[in-house]
């Protein structure tokens, strides 16, 4: 308990993911009719290039339906890589130094979706290695535990281990 603002620790998380969630509801739609804005503009500047970008964007489009995390980190993970690899091809068409139709480019599609497979497999296999790391380090802390504990019962008796201990205060 805060001696300050009275407030505990759950409260003062809740109310800091109020505080945050609140200001992403608040631009959401901000951010929607920016996005809108600057898909009609395109669009209308380089259709060519808005059809090649809607085509190689598909698998994060794709995963923004399955994704069930409401902060979709799923769908950031994996459009940023696919985009990455979509906008070397947008950029190199839209500056002129890429004479070929991006849609008839076959690397121009190879490499948003070996950039959307790269998000996957983050999204998938990273969650596996850390719980794998996490159960590794618990063994070995456990192990040590264990260690430790023989040697207070080799040098103090078998009771040490057996013995229930009780730190709760009674000075009331």
């Amino acid at each position: 308990m805060n001696k300050r603002t009275g407030a505990t620790p759950e409260n003062a998380i809740e109310r800091a993911r109020r505080r945050s969630t609140g200001w992403v509801r608040r631009m959401a739609p901000a951010a929607w009719l920016l996005a809108g804005v600057l898909l009609v503009g395109l669009l209308v500047a380089w259709p060519v290039i808005a059809f090649y970008f809607a085509i190689a964007c598909l698998p994060t489009l794709a995963m923004g339906l399955i994704d069930d995390d409401p902060d979709r980190r799923g769908m950031v993970c994996v459009g940023t890589l696919n985009m990455a690899g979509a906008l070397p091809f947008v950029l190199l068409s839209v500056t002129g130094q890429f004479r070929a139709n991006p849609l008839l480019f076959a690397p121009a599609y190879l490499f948003p979706l070996f950039g959307a497979a790269i998000g996957y497999g983050l999204y998938y296999f990273i969650p596996l290695v850390t719980r794998r790391i996490a159960k590794t380090e618990e063994d070995r802390e456990k192990a040590a535990l264990g260690e430790r504990q023989q040697t207070l019962v080799d040098e103090w008796g078998a009771n040490v281990s057996t013995v229930k201990l009780d730190f709760s205060r009674s000075d009331g």
